[in-house]
């Protein structure tokens, strides 16, 4: 989604410009948290999506909320910004967005790592530093789980497959006959 994308470029590179002391690590932080209340409170999501409720209203609970939690102001705005628009639902998908761009400022990869069962998170880990290690780059692996693989994992990183599952090892060997 473009908008999705737009808000989440905003989002970094107000961070990131020459001459900002933004830290994006603890905006990003501050904005996950809200966006874990908003998610587990139906009622104050409601607040944000009901048209019945003006603007006004919505910016001052905004703003207890952000005092409550102690936002920085780069995050009190960027939610201020997202409400005025009616974009507050988009702000899980607009900060997993804004992680992948960071990392790709810094010449980096975005990869994801499939198993049949969840993987501990120091194995993921490790496998990152691997990759980095060899692709000088760092990578980051998002985990993804899918039953049919029956053991292994599968890990992609910018459009190339390294498939270690026992079913793609399956699939190569039914080829073969």
């Amino acid at each position: 989604m473009k908008a999705v994308r737009l808000y989440a470029q905003v989002l970094v590179d107000v961070a990131v410009a020459p001459g900002s002391n933004i830290e994006l690590g603890k905006v990003m932080q501050e904005l996950s948290e809200f966006s874990k209340m908003f998610a587990e409170s139906p009622m104050f999501g409601r607040v944000f999506e009901s048209p019945a409720i003006g603007e006004d209203e919505k910016q001052k609970v905004l703003g207890e909320f952000s005092s409550k939690m102690n936002l920085s102001v780069t995050a009190a705005r960027f939610l201020s910004i997202l409400t005025k628009r009616g974009r507050m639902k988009l702000l899980p998908e607009i900060l997993k967005e804004a992680e992948v761009i960071e990392i790709e400022k810094r010449g980096g990869l975005i990869g994801e790592i499939v198993s049949a069962i969840p993987l501990d998170g120091s194995i993921v880990s490790g496998i990152s530093e691997a990759l980095s290690k060899r692709l000088k780059k760092p990578v980051q692996l998002k985990q993804k789980l899918d039953t049919a693989l029956i053991a292994g994992m599968r890990v992609t990183l910018s459009g190339v497959t390294y498939d270690g599952t026992v079913k793609g090892k399956l699939e190569k060997l039914s080829g073969l006959i």
